[in-house]
């Protein structure tokens, strides 16, 4: 089994460019047929590969800044944040989802657009001030204004396997009990190839680990996977109407990743996340999760 943790931002860069190459002999029998009409000789053509995993991320640091809460700083960071409609929703657990239970934070939830990258959040009204608070046509406060909210922002990491199967995880750190980082965090990939509507996160406490990709996605090689999307719809997918990128032997996700504010300390609450891609020559079963925590 080949495991790729994803410790550094990865730069590749694709330059143009022309190189004259001369005919090649290689060693090995001759092969000479020699007929009146026909003549058949054989070659075989290997295309040898080397076993790799890699993972991309561009975004190594991804912030939740709730001092810039006005609708346009929440729109030029890319991040939203709003009320939720009450306590967390948790389904039931789900062979495919590696037995983890989706969680839509403070009932909240996002659904795709026809864009590729971008979500809708389906949350209540948007948060533009902190600490929370409105008042009613009386001026009097409402209470019900004061309570905990949630932001969503996302991301895309892509990944490369071309051993057979892959599967990627996500395991976060655990500071201890008093020191900052613990905030409630969410958080769900969506394989390109399976981009479809409404979903539910996973709740990742400190020191938790996530399975991200469903069981079912495990399969195949990532180029595969890429290529068996390029030029359709997600509606002949059976998903939204994104697309993924062509001619490409990474395939993309869209990480979304949301955090509950309530009662944390000012300061920088860093949670740090580590991102493993691991693959194997057969398939994955619940035994391989390396899912921990509640």
């Amino acid at each position: 089994m080949r495991k790729f943790w994803m410790t550094a931002l990865m730069m590749t860069v694709a330059v143009a460019g022309a190189q004259t190459i001369s005919y090649t002999t290689e060693s090995g029998p001759d092969d000479v047929d020699i007929g009146k009409k026909t003549a058949t000789v054989h070659q075989t053509v290997n295309l040898k590969l080397p076993e790799a995993t890699a993972l991309h991320l561009d975004a190594t640091k991804l912030t939740f800044d709730i001092s810039k809460l006005s609708a346009d700083e929440q729109r030029e960071s890319k991040m939203y944040c709003a009320y939720g409609f009450g306590p967390d929703v948790a389904s039931s657990t789900n062979p495919n989802f590696w037995n983890q239970q989706q969680v839509l934070p403070l009932g909240t939830k996002y659904e795709t657009t026809d864009t590729w990258g971008e979500i809708n959040v389906i949350a209540g009204e948007q948060i533009t001030s902190y600490p929370p608070i409105k008042k009613d046509a009386n001026k009097e406060v409402d209470n019900a204004t004061k309570a905990y909210f949630v932001c969503y922002r996302s991301f895309i990491i892509q990944k490369f396997s071309n051993v057979g199967n892959f599967k990627l995880s996500v395991t976060r750190n655990n500071p201890a009990v008093g020191e900052q980082g613990r905030q409630m965090m969410y958080i769900q990939d969506n394989p390109c190839s399976t981009f479809g509507g409404p979903t539910g996160l996973y709740k990742l406490e400190p020191g938790a680990t996530r399975e991200l990709i469903p069981m079912d996605k495990t399969t195949g090689t990532t180029g595969a996977r890429a290529a068996g999307t390029t030029g359709q719809t997600q509606p002949e997918l059976g998903g939204g109407s994104n697309k993924c990128r062509p001619l490409t032997s990474w395939l993309d996700d869209l990480v979304v990743i949301a955090v509950v504010v309530d009662g944390d300390r000012a300061g920088n609450n860093n949670a740090v996340l580590t991102y493993t891609l691991e693959s194997k020559d057969t398939p994955f079963e619940l035994a391989d999760s390396d899912a921990t925590g509640n």
